[in-house]
């Protein structure tokens, strides 16, 4: 008897030794029983390795017995469970759709191929018009300035290496051709555009009008830092305008084609270069103004974000 009954406390001191929390996570909440002798409070934690690798359990609120887990959901996910709850931290769903983008070589464009030039009306035939009024389009080259930008757009690429590109988006186009003739504006009449004559000669006078268009760019690099581009325009008219100064004048010039189709090339270097852009298509309708198509010529730039 007195043998078994060594047995039977050895046995439970051997378990007590072996199991150390057990009976301390069956406590009962006693707040003397978590305090040293200095009267500080004692953290509890618990770390337990499995397969997955370390999860912690963290008792959160020491009243109420919740416990928090935090453990690999795989796939970079991050699992985290709450009172019996599980959430799922990862990324979202935009980043991961990006990413798809990234793999499949298409990535957004932005704020680039800016040209900065002249613009000059080739081709200008008066027939139809008076004597008196041919030449009123005539113009002054060097202030007929031309600005065009590439606002945002998607690009892509047909090869590994990113040596032939492309891209297609939204540009905005403005033209300005500025006229010989400083008595004089443009006006329409009678479904025609027709040359005014000024009271009192302007000290400018000139007609502008801009697009926003639909380019598609095809981009070679034969080598490094060099670019050569061929570039299929799709403009749609956004306004014209007849603009005369000092005094400031300024009044809506109707008669323009809603639609402009064009072809360019641009050679570049370190994003900058050369650019020529033309117009096969007529500036204006048929019979409402001088038959002439718009070409622009000068300076380009590319900036990519």
């Amino acid at each position: 008897m007195v043998m078994n009954e060594r047995l039977l406390w050895g046995a439970l001191a051997a378990a007590a030794w072996l199991l150390p929390a057990a009976p301390a996570a069956a406590q009962p909440f006693d707040e003397d029983y978590y305090r040293r002798t200095g009267k500080e409070p004692i953290v509890v934690e618990t770390v337990d390795r499995d397969s997955l690798g370390i999860d912690t359990l963290r008792r959160i609120d020491t009243v109420a017995g919740e416990q928090m887990r935090l453990r690999d959901g795989g796939n970079g996910r991050v699992m985290l469970e709450v009172g019996g709850y599980g959430l799922t931290l990862g990324r979202s769903y935009e980043s991961k759709a990006w990413d798809g983008l990234k793999r499949k070589k298409v990535w957004m464009t932005l704020l680039h191929d800016f040209e900065f030039g002249f613009n000059y009306l080739s081709g200008l035939d008066y027939a139809g018009y008076a004597p008196e009024q041919r030449g009123f389009l005539d113009q002054r080259l060097g202030p007929s300035f031309h600005f065009s930008f590439h606002i945002v757009g998607l690009g892509g690429t047909f090869n590994r290496s990113r040596s032939l590109t492309y891209d297609v988006g939204l540009q905005y186009t403005v033209d300005n051709i500025r006229l010989i003739d400083n008595a004089s504006t443009v006006g329409y009449e009678q479904g025609r555009i027709v040359p005014v004559a000024l009271d009192v000669p302007a000290d400018k006078s000139k007609l502008v009008y801009s697009y926003l268009g639909i380019p598609l760019r095809f981009n070679y690099r034969p080598v490094k830092r060099v670019e050569l581009t061929a570039v299929l325009y799709n403009d749609f008219l956004l306004g014209a305008d007849a603009i005369r100064k000092h005094p400031k004048r300024k009044h809506g010039v109707s008669g323009f084609r809603g639609y402009q189709f064009g072809v360019g090339v641009s050679a570049s270097y370190r994003g900058f270069g050369l650019f020529v852009r033309y117009a096969p298509t007529p500036l204006f309708r048929s019979g409402a103004g001088p038959e002439c198509r718009a070409c622009s010529f000068g300076l380009s730039y590319s900036l990519h974000l």
